[in-house]
């Protein structure tokens, strides 16, 4: 019977299997094994936690993914390329990486669950260490993936000079073009205080910590092509800050300071920030533990908030409940839970930079062309 249903219904039936019990349907017979690998279902599963190395690192090049639902580990080989990846940003069901041995940005885009890559064309020009950003177009329904994208590149060093213009790659056109200037101070913020892994883009705007103390946001509207500054919260005591993604669609803030306490920020109004959550003194006592919140990562969407520090060590998250609703304590809070998740076990302190995306094994969920 199984062999003789239509490749729409199995479809629907894998959707519900996480990505493991459907690389062992695969294996069944060539039936699934071509439905998996053609159609790519509506994910019913939690984004998983992806990590790249954030510098060089000792042995074969890997990919580690968690899947939160089993809290297990899972480590995808990257032997196919000839040299070290680092993770900018997710794009649908992919990742958007840099090649490390490149002094100017060169991007590629990977699925390390199918192993699929392409190689984005060069920039109009050679920039080492821009500020990068994805914005997503559209969403195929049928497959999770991004039916078009762009992406934005400001800033970054060019010589000896910093390079105050923004271009963009259009997957549409498939090519870089120049989009505008921007301010010179702005591009010099961008380039040398922003990490990639803290940029969201919400209505119309993309946004980008930088790093520099007193922690900010740096915003460019893309329609208006215009820039704007938004000061952090507690900004000249944050030790660590990153940019997340709220349920309410809203720009978030999560930051600690050097006592280890951390807590998560949303942004209601121009540059009016809300907190929505702490974690509590006990967790943070044992994740910090002496270190307080020295080298605190930060990744999150609209399902959870990671916590993380490298490959080895324990990760806080905080994520919805048992309960479907998001309910506020008396202080306005939201009542999500925090919890602490084993690390990748056996493994060296690798520092690692993390992004949160739905595995797939569909290969027609990459894009076609760039």
């Amino acid at each position: 019977m199984w062999e003789h249903l239509s490749l729409d219904l199995l479809a629907h039936v894998f959707s519900f299997l996480p990505p493991d019990s459907v690389a062992r349907a695969m294996a069944a017979c060539k039936h699934w094994f071509d439905c998996a690998r053609s159609r790519s279902p509506p994910s019913r599963q939690p984004h998983w936690l992806v990590a790249l190395p954030a510098r060089a690192a000792r042995g074969r090049p890997s990919c580690y993914a968690h899947d939160p639902a089993l809290n297990r580990w899972h480590v995808l080989p990257l032997d196919l390329f000839p040299c070290p990846l680092r993770l900018v940003a997710p794009v649908g069901s992919s990742l958007l990486c840099k090649l490390a041995a490149s002094s100017d940005l060169r991007l590629v885009l990977l699925n390390p669950f199918t192993r699929q890559f392409r190689n984005l064309p060069d920039l109009t020009m050679p920039r080492r260490n821009p500020a990068v950003g994805i914005v997503v177009r559209g969403v195929d329904a049928t497959s999770d993936s991004s039916s078009s994208f762009s992406v934005i590149v400001a800033g970054g060093a060019s010589g000896s000079c910093y390079e105050p213009t923004v271009e963009m790659y259009d997957t549409g056109p498939g090519g870089w073009s120049l989009v505008g200037p921007m301010p010179v101070e702005f591009a010099v913020r961008l380039t040398v205080w922003t990490p990639n892994e803290s940029v969201h883009a919400l209505d119309g705007a993309m946004y980008w910590m930088t790093s520099a103390r007193a922690y900010s946001v740096m915003g460019f509207d893309l329609g208006r092509r215009a820039w704007r500054e938004v000061k952090a919260p507690m900004a000249d005591r944050l030790e660590w800050a990153a940019l997340v993604r709220r349920p309410s669609g809203k720009l978030g803030l999560v930051g600690g300071d050097g006592d280890g306490q951390g807590a998560v920020w949303e942004l209601i109004e121009e540059d009016k920030w809300v907190a929505v959550g702490r974690v509590p003194a006990e967790l943070g006592r044992r994740f910090w533990g002496r270190s307080k919140s020295a080298a605190t990562r930060c990744v999150g969407g609209e399902e959870a908030v990671y916590l993380f520090r490298d490959l080895g060590s324990e990760m806080l998250v905080w994520s919805e409940s048992s309960s479907s609703q998001i309910k506020k304590n008396k202080e306005g809070e939201e009542t999500w839970e925090w919890r602490l998740v084993q690390g990748r076990c056996c493994m060296p302190n690798i520092p690692i930079k993390a992004a949160l995306l739905h595995p797939t094994l569909s290969r027609s969920s990459f894009p076609a062309s760039l």
